[in-house]
């Protein structure tokens, strides 16, 4: 659920292209279609906080990858630009659904550190797998086989929602919204939105970054696979680390790789700095992924908030781009490179924060809510550490 629902936004470059060459859209047009996908996705990660824990898992699973399966059928038989607009955008609504149950499932088990890093992979894995076959599927289907690339998945995994549990752990009750503004909440959900505000940043720019170098196009091409490709042993590491030294430290060492990377990525060096900086940002990226979930999830009384992560990470996505629109020129892009160093960097100082927070207020709060921490229908109640330390 948790590749299949992530699938629609990571090779979302790949649609706009199809759409660009294969339906004559314009640039503007693939742009604009881009944004509504990702504001849809958004848009579905703020609504599954209401009912990812009300709802059952194996229909909700269903209708989420149903919904996202059917609309990308009749997007294949779509004539008109916005009959093909709206039905990805619903598809992409769908698919976001699944991916913040996904999520929320994965967080309900043992040493969620270890589920978050596998899925991180198994994403990076996906990705590197569809991008590498999407320009041969646009050459031989047009955008169609992308779209089947995209469906198929979608309606195998419907045949195995019944073997999800019927609900997660008990968690505090859905009137008790106000745990989710506990300042300890908010400070781990602003973290996860700036660190995402820096990756927007960089992967909206990071090809503009590599030709204003005077480096060759398929060269950038191979430095970007490469770099994706070095997020499988990140969230790999991160699973078979587990909670082992926390969630916080683990973070620390993610922004410290991403700090050398910018290092790199800012100086005057060629093809060989460009790739490290993408592999060195792309590893800790996927490392740091599995332990800011773990870090929400631990922080959290309600069950909700890693469900509403995608929602920081879509924004924050769209707010680092248009941030580094407004500072970057066809010379210069070390806005670029500065936005990554503080974005990242304020991301795990609110995360520190939230830790402190929780440790001292919210952890024994947390202990006397009614339900939290027992156990639902199929799933063993949550056993994560006292604090994120």
């Amino acid at each position: 659920m948790v590749v299949v629902g992530a699938s629609m936004f990571n090779i979302l470059p790949l649609i706009t292209a199809g759409a660009a060459d294969k339906l004559g859209f314009s640039a503007q047009q693939a742009g604009f279609m881009a944004s509504v996908l990702t504001v849809a996705s958004g848009l579905s990660a703020l609504l599954a906080g209401l009912w990812v824990r009300s709802l059952s898992w194996p229909r909700s699973a269903a209708a989420a990858l149903g919904g996202m399966f059917l609309c990308l059928l009749i997007a294949l038989r779509a004539r008109g630009y916005w009959e093909f607009v709206s039905m990805l955008a619903a598809a992409a609504f769908f698919a976001s659904a699944a991916f913040s149950l996904g999520m929320t499932i994965v967080s309900d088990r043992h040493e969620s550190a270890r589920g978050f890093g596998v899925a991180v992979s198994a994403q990076a894995a996906y990705q590197i797998a569809a991008l590498w076959a999407g320009p041969l599927l646009l050459r031989l289907s047009g955008l169609n086989g992308v779209l089947f690339l995209l469906a198929i998945p979608a309606a195998l995994a419907i045949a195995l929602t019944p073997l999800l549990p019927a609900r997660g752990r008990a968690v505090a009750s859905a009137a008790r919204g106000g745990l989710l503004l506990r300042p300890a909440m908010l400070l781990a959900f602003a973290g996860f939105t700036l660190f995402f505000v820096g990756a927007g940043a960089y992967w909206t720019y990071v090809e503009l970054m590599g030709q204003a170098r005077g480096i060759a196009s398929p060269i950038i091409a191979d430095c970007v696979a490469l770099s994706v490709a070095a997020g499988i042993p990140g969230g790999l590491l991160a699973s078979a680390q587990g909670n082992r030294f926390g969630s916080l430290w683990p973070l620390v060492f993610a922004t410290a790789l991403i700090l050398i990377g910018a290092f790199f990525l800012g100086g005057a060096g060629g093809a060989v700095d460009f790739g490290a900086a993408g592999v060195l940002y792309y590893f800790a990226w996927c490392y740091s992924l599995a332990y800011q979930f773990t870090l929400v999830n631990t922080v959290d009384a309600t069950g909700r908030a890693v469900a509403l992560t995608g929602a920081c990470a879509f924004f924050g996505s769209a707010a680092g781009a248009a941030l580094a629109a407004a500072f970057v020129t066809p010379e210069d892009y070390r806005a670029v490179v500065w936005i990554v160093v503080l974005a990242t960097c304020l991301s795990v100082v609110a995360y520190a924060f939230a830790s402190v927070l929780y440790e001292r207020t919210g952890s024994a709060r947390d202990d006397n809510l009614p339900g939290v921490g027992g156990v639902m229908t199929n799933t063993p109640a949550r056993r994560e550490p006292p604090h994120p330390f």
